[in-house]
């Protein structure tokens, strides 16, 4: 799951003061799915998708559905809606 975090574009990525609001470099991930990967918060993870992988943190988040991976559209580069969670 793609989202576009509500501080963010040319407006907030130009300006030095504004950095602070970006998004961090992390894939939120449910507990079970975490659980199930051996996967903490902090840990780095490679997220990737048919040829394609970034590295980020992982964040446990319990709100978030099992199944779903969470990450910020401009962390997400080239990455498919279905992607694949592994502990680096």
């Amino acid at each position: 799951l793609r989202y576009t975090p509500l501080f963010s574009g040319h407006q907030v990525e130009r300006v030095a003061e504004l950095q602070f609001q970006r998004p961090d470099e992390e894939v939120a991930l449910s507990a079970g799915d975490a659980g199930r990967r051996g996967i903490s918060t902090g840990d780095l993870v490679t997220v990737r998708s048919n040829g394609t992988s970034v590295e980020l943190r992982a964040r446990v988040d319990r709100m978030l559905v099992e199944g779903v991976a969470r990450v910020a559209d401009e962390h997400a580069a080239d990455l498919h809606a279905e992607v694949e969670v592994v502990r680096t």
